[in-house]
């Protein structure tokens, strides 16, 4: 073959050309090829599943036993201190696994065609968990059609969603997520936002969230408009706020008189107070908030309010406001809680405020069921610890930890008492502090230690207390010695 002439040339250009053809050929027979290959080896691996006992099981039962593998619980109850030393706080959070159930469903939905065919129509798989939707800078074709089929896959059944993101997500990113996951806003149980702001999603219509029952918030941080979205929410019950650098409570709508748990944790004292007395069915509350009233000193003074079924109160007070009225004065003069029994108070290391007694003791009386308190780091004085146990009468646990002023000499003389007596303090009370100041420690149950404070009440006291002066170091021998507990 001589090269550089037209004919040659032309020759080996035409054979390029059906070379090129017959590898097209080839690649197609062999892609054809390759799926009568995967058709083969599926059949082959229906057949082989047909002779295991697995196989045999009807498409329902295996329904079942996937959804028992997969399912997560949503929400747990935890147990955190709020503080080194502080007593423990339960609190309903969203499980550190809850995004599992989704990848559980996917890898059985991978493991061959028939169990793909059932966890595909098996569409409460795809409810289980938290259903995590990330508002990103960049949003890919994949991920929209991921996030569209599992919400597809998932209805008529309730989800929950957590929404997290950054207040910088493009328009067009958000509002490309939104489009496909407003439309299922309706089947939301459990919603979680952990996002700079609510402005790009607050037009949101009423209505759009009546199947939500629990609301979790937090950050906010650029949040300047109110939020309406959820002012409208019939079944909402639980309901938490956590406000980042700055107090968001005022922008929140939500049906307060709906709710029965609520979580706060907000610089505002007052607005934390306003959101409590709306909250007519509430069963347990925590709240975290500053020690001093932030609104006008007129505005302390406000109408009793009744909780008629709040049980459990717990309020931590983690900063001070230099000037201001005192807030835990003002936190509960208008609180009537006939149905309290357990209430936490925790300080920040605060020894100058004055305790509120009278006002405290009005509270008290307001609350006859009240069986726990615990104190932390508080202010009360001998005083004021002697009037909250005397306008204690259904009291039974009283836990006070590092507070310095109030326990000494005064105060149990003031737990001394013998049968002559008509009114002894805190009759119900089954143990005494267990710690204050760090040394002194002595927690003293309703049975008999080999060095008790209980002893029946019908044993005449002989002992009388010593004429030398309190010091915590003795405190323990003094409550041995003179404090007598009834155990009838």
């Amino acid at each position: 073959m001589r090269f550089g002439s037209t004919n040659t040339e032309t020759r080996v250009k035409g054979l390029i050309e059906e070379t090129k053809t017959r590898i097209a050929r080839l690649t197609l027979q062999i892609r054809e090829l390759e799926l009568l290959r995967e058709n083969k080896r599926n059949i082959l691996a229906e057949l082989r599943l047909k002779v295991v006992p697995i196989g045999q099981l009807p498409a329902e039962l295996i329904s079942d036993v996937f959804k028992l593998a997969v399912h997560t619980a949503v929400l747990k109850t935890v147990t955190a201190a709020t503080r080194e030393n502080a007593w423990s706080v339960s609190s309903t959070m969203y499980a550190s696994d809850t995004r599992a159930a989704l990848h559980k469903a996917l890898r059985l939905s991978q493991v061959c065609g028939h169990w793909r065919r059932i966890a595909f129509s098996t569409r409460q798989l795809w409810a289980e968990g938290v259903m995590d939707i990330q508002f990103k800078r960049r949003v890919t074709d994949p991920y929209l059609d991921g996030l569209k089929s599992l919400l597809i896959r998932s209805a008529p059944y309730s989800l929950s969603v957590s929404l997290a993101g950054s207040d910088t997500v493009k328009v067009d990113s958000l509002r490309c997520i939104a489009d496909i996951i407003v439309p299922t806003a309706n089947r939301w149980r459990n919603l979680r936002i952990a996002m700079e702001s609510f402005r790009h999603l607050n037009d949101i219509p009423l209505g759009t969230f009546d199947a939500l029952e629990r609301l979790y918030i937090s950050n906010f941080s650029e949040q300047t408009s109110p939020v309406t979205a959820f002012q409208s929410c019939p079944r909402l019950r639980d309901f938490t706020l956590k406000s980042v650098n700055e107090s968001r409570i005022y922008l929140i709508q939500v049906p307060w008189q709906n709710l029965t748990q609520l979580d706060v944790y907000d610089d505002l004292l007052g607005g934390c107070r306003t959101a409590l007395l709306q909250c007519s069915n509430l069963t347990s509350a925590t709240i975290a908030t500053s020690y001093d009233w932030d609104f006008a000193p007129g505005s302390v003074d406000s109408p009793i309010a009744v909780l008629p079924f709040l049980e459990t109160l717990r309020l931590t007070f983690y900063s001070f406001m230099e000037g201001n009225i005192d807030g835990l004065a003002a936190f509960f003069m208008p609180l009537s809680l006939p149905s309290l029994k357990t209430i936490d108070l925790q300080f920040n290391h605060n020894e100058e405020e004055s305790w509120p007694t009278a006002v405290f003791s009005e509270f008290q009386t307001r609350s006859p069921k009240l069986q726990d308190i615990a104190l932390l780091y508080s202010s009360i004085g001998a005083g004021g610890l002697i009037a909250l146990l005397r306008h204690g009468p259904s009291l039974q646990t009283f836990d006070i930890q590092n507070s310095w002023l109030c326990v000494g000499e005064q105060f149990f003389q003031a737990l001394y008492y013998d049968d002559a007596d008509s009114a002894p303090l805190a009759p119900k009370l089954e143990n005494t502090p267990r710690e204050c100041g760090g040394r002194f420690r002595g927690d003293f149950p309703r049975k008999r230690h080999s060095i008790s404070l209980v002893e029946r009440r019908g044993a005449s006291p002989s002992r009388q207390l010593p004429s030398t002066g309190f010091t915590p170091q003795t405190g323990l021998g003094c409550a041995n010695r003179l404090c007598r507990r009834n155990v009838e």
